[in-house]
C-alpha cells in the first residue's frame, strides 16, 4: 500500500485530521451547550479585560423645580479578566500498525482525542456553574472561581460597587417546586444596580442537572399544581425555559437565569481554535498528532443568576 513508502506520516494526516474532527463534533452525541449558554468571541491578544461601571441615577430629573441640568458621573465598577489558557494532548502511531494494515486503531485513536477535546470543553464551562457557589480558588482550568467583585458568581454577599461595600444576594438554598420557582423569581427580580434602584431583571431560563428533569416538569410544565387534590392553576406554567446540562455536577443545584443580561456577562473567548496536526520526530518510526486549543471563560457580572443550592 502506498502509506508504507517514506511519506507514511504525511498520506496518514488528512484521514486522521478527519477523524479528529468527526470525533470532535459527533452528531451521535448531545450538541455542545457551549453556545447556548456563553457568548462566544474571538480574541487576538493575551488576554481580554472588562471595566465595569455603574449605572446612572433615576435620580435629578428635576428640572422644573431647579431651573437647572443636573450632571451625573457613574460609579466605578469592577475589573474582570479573562487570560486565554493553553490546552493541548496527542496520540501515537507506529509504523507497524500501516504496515499490518491495522490503520483503524490510528482512526479510532484520533476519534477518541476529538471526542476528549469535546468534553474537555464542556466540562470547563459547566464548571463556571459547578463552582458558582466557590468564592476562592481556580477550578481544573485555571480559571478562578470568584469575580472581579472578589466573591463567586452566586453569592449573598455581592458588594455593590467598587465604592460601595453594602451586599446583596443572588443565592438561595430552596429546592426545584412551583412555589420555589416563583419565589426565586421574585427574588431576582428584586435586585438592585449601585444607585439602589430595581435593575429590572427578566428571567427567563432555568438550567438543571439531569437529576432535577423530572422536578422541573412538574414545577414549571405542568398546567396545574401537582402536588394539590384540587388541580388549582401552576401560575409557573410557561414562564420559564429549561435547559437540562449533563456536565452540572450536583444533583440538586439549579440556575434562575435572565437570557439577555447572560450574554452580555457570560463569556468564551476562543484565542486559538481546536487545531490538529502532526509533531515531534518521525525517525523513530513512530509519529505524533498533537490536539491544541486555547481558550478562556468566565463572567463578567452575577446579576444575570440566581443559583439555589439546597443541602
Amino acid at each position: 500500500m502506498p502509506a508504507r513508502a517514506a511519506n507514511w506520516v504525511e498520506l496518514l494526516t488528512p484521514q486522521l485530521t478527519e477523524a479528529f474532527y468527526q470525533g470532535f463534533t459527533d452528531s451521535g452525541r448531545r450538541a455542545s451547550l457551549i453556545p447556548q449558554v456563553f457568548n462566544t468571541r474571538t480574541s487576538a491578544r493575551a488576554f481580554e479585560e472588562h471595566f465595569g461601571v455603574g449605572v446612572l441615577s433615576s435620580q435629578g430629573w428635576d428640572f422644573e423645580k431647579t431651573g437647572r441640568v443636573q450632571y451625573d458621573d457613574r460609579a466605578k465598577g469592577f475589573t474582570k479578566r479573562y487570560t486565554h489558557v493553553q490546552f493541548a494532548k496527542g496520540t501515537t502511531v507506529e509504523r507497524r500498525l500501516v504496515d499490518d494494515n491495522l490503520t483503524d486503531i490510528a482512526f479510532d485513536d484520533a476519534h477518541a482525542l476529538g471526542d476528549s477535546a469535546f468534553r474537555k470543553r464542556e466540562k470547563g464551562a459547566a464548571s463556571v456553574l459547578n463552582g458558582a457557589f466557590t468564592d476562592s480558588g481556580t477550578n481544573d482550568d485555571g480559571m478562578p472561581y470568584a469575580g472581579g467583585d472578589g466573591v463567586g458568581l452566586c453569592s449573598t454577599a455581592h458588594p455593590r460597587s467598587a465604592e460601595d461595600s453594602t451586599t446583596q444576594s443572588n443565592e438561595g438554598t430552596l429546592a426545584l417546586t412551583a412555589d420555589n420557582l416563583g419565589e426565586t423569581r421574585r427574588l431576582h427580580m428584586k435586585l438592585t444596580d449601585d444607585t439602589g434602584d430595581i435593575m429590572d431583571v427578566m428571567p427567563d431560563l432555568v438550567i438543571i442537572p439531569l437529576e432535577l428533569e423530572d422536578a422541573a416538569l412538574q414545577a414549571g410544565l405542568s398546567p396545574l399544581e401537582p402536588d394539590t387534590a384540587n388541580n388549582a392553576i401552576n401560575p409557573q406554567q410557561g414562564r420559564f425555559r429549561y435547559l437540562v446540562w449533563n456536565y452540572l455536577t450536583d444533583g440538586n443545584a439549579w440556575f434562575m437565569v435572565d437570557s439577555a443580561r447572560r450574554a452580555r456577562s457570560l463569556l468564551w473567548y476562543d484565542r486559538i481554535p481546536l487545531e490538529f496536526a502532526p509533531q515531534g520526530d518521525f525517525d523513530t518510526l513512530q509519529a505524533r498528532w498533537r490536539a491544541y486549543m486555547r481558550y478562556s471563560y468566565g463572567s463578567r457580572d452575577w446579576a444575570w443568576i440566581y443559583g439555589n443550592n439546597p443541602s
